[in-house]
């Protein structure tokens, strides 16, 4: 195939015809392919990769049907596409073989519900016995994993082939949350098929019991005869996560595709992600490394070429066994199928934007970029201080640039600034070993840091509690005597056992927050600063979901199913643990709606997907009642001669007076944060972010920062290469 894009502006649409060139990556040549899987940190541009990959496809295999799916609970491929996308499965406008969907776990988790209702009220009436740990409690799929099961289940129903009905696709393209959501997801149908493997022994214990009783002229008191094909249910549900996993695991099949950006904190976050997809044996060939600045002609954009550069050998080598996949940034957001088509054209190595017309636009008009619009929040008596918004967008910067500020505002008070992200950047922002141990800031002495490390403190949590219950039933079956208890007891062993692996997401996020609440009550410091996950994560958080307590109040109830009957001490402890997450969630929720002592501050960036999200988080953060009253958009391109810039420039212009227009007011600050020509690491550098927040430059650090001097936005860089650290 020939791509006539010799001479194609950013408004013309890369040429497509009828075959994919030699030498194109792997997902897009393998005409067999039926899984394609983008992730990666938030915002490197997954959803703009899937878009583009689905785009592409439609286009040059008229003949299939593709559709493309989003699971991040907060979705951006309307915003991608630029045409309505919902809940249900919808035609692209203007590819007749391209369909879409974001998808609604909950209300998919309720469809699956009605539908299986005899099935699963039959699984629950398996539960015969009054002291057998009640397995209803995981039936009534109010606990976690269903929602995350029913993404799975209704992709793996998306993979099928059909004669009649076209929403039975050839090829999926499925755009994922950002890197900790989509790891969990991933990991889910190993879990799920072991509790599969619990259902069918209580199907196998249910049948030999009833049987029994059968034979003796009377049924099992309270419950009702079986309704539906049980067994049939348990081997659907294993057949399709094997299913699933057979695909995973079929690099002919499926290809996981990380997408990331030249700097040091998506070079971290994607060596994570490909040790743990190696781990679970899924492919990866190809790694898309997106925004690589180019233009030699602009100071600004020069300093932002060296500093990639020096990005990109990193990916080179420590990533030299993968396909790295260039793509340039572009002057114009990629929405719709134009620019879609042209950044496809990008992953084929064919494609590279002019930026412009050599006019400067005449709606362009230098931004103001004033400071210390958020002083407001030096002179309140604040103690939780609480960063929002979409991944990829600079929260940590904002973060890590209040909590120096509160710091030298306040020399007075320890401050701590900490992360409960999985994918931390705290590390990057200070430029220092921090990690999930209460560290000292360097040259500020009284701010620290911590990297709350959720995953270890649910492993530690885990390891008490399994150790704990096994021991409890050991001394539980030194009492019973009765063999038939015996084999109730085993019975229970396992599935409380298994239990703990069933936690919900943002139990990790509770875990991690109890270790705060408990510096809190002990007044080990007086501001505390959070680095949130991205808004995906943090409003179920925020929330403080059903799910989590249900799940909390359900191990408490099966552990005092038999510690009534035989106490035993330790039981206590865990009992007592698992009550003090209940409370923690309690108290924290209390504590941020409280406006004398905490606010939300929301960042984002200037781009649809940015500020559509940033809508939705708002309105999330007013029906909860946290208090807001600020919003900060980074990244915005400086002023420069420059057509590229311009170009951007003009387009971040309006998006900008359309957030104004929204959530705009006299009680209400926007502030604009330019967008660097390095990345903004160690204090002094985070002192520049400092001053245009809060106006006031601080002190020096005791050490400084080996990129402190770095110059200002738009200023040309020294010529000397820097090393990543």
């Amino acid at each position: 195939m020939e791509h006539d894009i010799s001479t194609v502006s950013p408004e013309t649409p890369a040429q497509v015809s009828a075959r994919t060139p030699d030498g194109a990556p792997s997902f897009l040549a393998n005409e067999n392919i039926r899984l394609i899987i983008f992730g990666g940190k938030g915002g490197t541009g997954k959803t703009t990769s899937s878009c583009a990959t689905a785009t592409y496809l439609a286009r040059i295999y008229p003949e299939k049907g593709f559709l493309v799916v989003s699971s991040d609970p907060a979705h951006s491929l309307a915003d991608s596409l630029n045409c309505p996308i919902g809940s249900s499965l919808t035609p692209v406008r203007g590819l007749p073989n391209l369909w879409a969907i974001e998808m609604d776990s909950k209300m998919m988790l309720e469809k699956f519900k009605k539908k299986h209702r005899h099935h699963i009220e039959n699984l629950s009436n398996m539960a015969y016995s009054s002291d057998q740990i009640d397995i209803r409690d995981f039936l009534s799929f109010k606990l976690p994993g269903m929602e995350e099961m029913m993404v799975l289940l209704e992709i793996v129903k998306l993979l099928r082939f059909g004669i009649l009905r076209k929403w039975e696709y050839d090829t999926v393209i499925w755009d994922t949350a950002p890197t900790g959501h989509t790891l969990r997801l991933l990991k889910l149908p190993g879990k799920l098929l072991e509790w599969i493997g619990i259902f069918k022994m209580s199907s196998s214990r249910h049948k030999v019991v009833a049987t029994g009783a059968a034979s003796l002229g009377f049924r099992i008191p309270g419950r009702s005869p079986p309704k539906g094909n049980v067994n049939k249910f348990i081997d659907m549900l294993s057949h399709e996560l094997e299913k699933l996993l057979a695909i995973l695991k079929d690099p002919q099949q499926s290809e996981f595709v990380p997408v990331t950006i030249p700097e040091a904190m998506g070079i971290e976050e994607t060596e994570k992600l490909l040790d743990t997809l190696n781990g679970q044996e899924i492919a990866v060939e190809n790694i898309i490394v997106n925004r690589i600045g180019s233009n030699q002609d602009c100071p600004f954009c020069l300093n932002r070429e060296k500093d990639h550069k020096i990005g990109l050998r990193e990916i080179d080598s420590r990533f030299f066994h993968y396909n790295i996949i260039r793509v340039p940034v572009f002057a114009h957001e990629v929405r719709g199928e134009t620019t879609l088509l042209n950044y496809a054209a990008a992953l084929l190595g064919e494609y590279f934007e002019d930026g412009g017309d050599g006019q400067m636009p005449a709606s362009v008009q230098e931004p103001p970029f004033p400071t210390g619009t958020m002083v407001d929040l030096l002179e309140k008596k604040f103690q939780f201080l609480i960063f929002g918004g979409k991944g990829g967008v600079g929260k940590t910067t904002v973060s890590a640039s209040t909590a120096l500020a509160l710091a030298f505002s306040n020399p007075d008070k320890r401050i701590l600034v900490f992360s409960t992200d999985p994918a931390h950047s705290l590390t990057d922002s200070f430029h220092q070993p921090i990690g999930d141990k209460i560290t000292r800031i360097q040259g500020v002495d009284n701010l620290y840091a911590l990297e709350i490390d959720g995953a270890r403190l649910y492993e530690e949590f885990r390891e008490d509690y399994q150790n704990t219950i096994q021991a409890a039933f050991q001394v539980w079956r030194e009492r019973n005597v009765i063999s038939t208890r015996q084999w109730k007891l085993d019975f229970d062993e396992k599935v409380m056992t298994k239990f703990v692996d069933t936690y919900p997401p943002g139990l990790e996020e509770v875990l991690a927050l109890e270790n705060i609440m408990e510096s809190v009550d002990k007044h080990e410091f007086e501001i505390y600063v959070l680095d949130t996950a991205p808004t995906g994560h943090l409003i179920p958080l925020l929330e403080f979901p059903e799910l989590i307590r249900e799940w909390l109040r359900v191990s408490y109830r099966a552990i005092l199913k038999h510690h009534r009957e035989y106490p035993v001490e330790e039981l206590e402890v865990i009992a007592q643990r698992i009550l003090s997450g209940q409370k923690t969630v309690v108290k924290l929720r209390k504590r941020l709606t409280d406006p004398k002592i905490s606010e939300f501050v929301a960042v984002t960036i200037p781009e649809a997907m940015g500020l559509l999200e940033t809508e939705d988080l708002l309105a999330s953060i007013k029906r909860l009642g946290i208090p807001n009253s600020h919003t900060v958009v980074n990244m915005i391109v400086p002023p420069t001669n420059c057509d590229f810039c311009s170009v951007k420039s003009a387009e971040q212009a309006g998006y900008l007076r359309d957030l104004d227009a929204k959530v705009g007011g006299p009680d209400y600050a926007i502030t604009q944060v330019p967008l660097f020509p390095y990345e903004i690491r160690g204090v002094e550098n985070l002192n520049k972010i400092t001053k245009l927040l809060y106006g006031v430059k601080q002190k020096e650090p005791e050490s400084q920062d080996p990129r402190s001097n770095e110059p200002g936005p738009g200023i040309q860089a020294s010529s000397n290469e820097r090393r990543m650290p």
